[in-house]
């Protein structure tokens, strides 16, 4: 009984002309080769965000993470959100390596994307004053996966929080940070 039964002559086809062909091939499972995964986030640091109780979202819960400034979108999706309460949980902090849609972000963390509320706003609490830009991807009220975008404003002293679609066009720089679980 083969380990993989069910790959296809073309899938093992496109394989082999991945790695450059035939002769590759054989200098690969010869053991001459390595795979090496292309990636666009590096792991900068890890922080342990501890357990939280159950909450509905408000202003105040928000202001109390130094958030002073959000937008429409942010604020149509996580106030008044009832957020479960969560279990301790190690982040991780990723540099965007280059600019990026969210798509290819997303790809690459897989399952370990999406934060709750609570997560994100004890990663701010505990990060207030940081000259990092931070990228979040949180579950809104509609059910959907939004990109929430923090910066640490020193004029306001707080942080400015926005949402947007996970499906925009819109592209992070490299060198933003993406925060997700470890």
């Amino acid at each position: 009984m083969a380990k993989y039964s069910n790959v296809t002559a073309g899938q093992t086809e496109a394989c082999i002309n991945r790695m450059g062909g035939w002769e590759n091939f054989l200098r690969f499972i010869g053991g001459q080769g390595r795979i090496v995964f292309e990636t666009i986030l590096t792991i900068i640091r890890t922080v342990v965000v501890f357990s939280k109780p159950a909450v509905t979202t408000s202003k105040e819960y928000f202001k109390e993470a130094g958030v002073r400034w959000m937008g429409k979108n942010f604020e149509t999706q996580f106030l008044g959100l009832e957020v479960e309460a969560t279990e301790e949980v190690e982040l991780a902090v990723r540099k965007l390596e280059q600019a990026s849609l969210d798509a290819p972000i997303l790809a690459e963390l897989g399952g370990k994307a999406e934060l709750t509320v609570s997560q994100f706003q004890t990663f701010l609490a505990a990060n207030r004053g940081s000259s990092e830009w931070f990228v979040f991807y949180l579950k809104g009220k509609d059910g959907n996966l939004w990109a929430v975008d923090a910066l640490w404003s020193a004029d306001d002293v707080g942080w400015s929080v926005n949402a947007n679609s996970v499906g925009s066009p819109r592209r992070w720089d490299a060198d933003r940070q993406v925060v997700s679980r470890n």
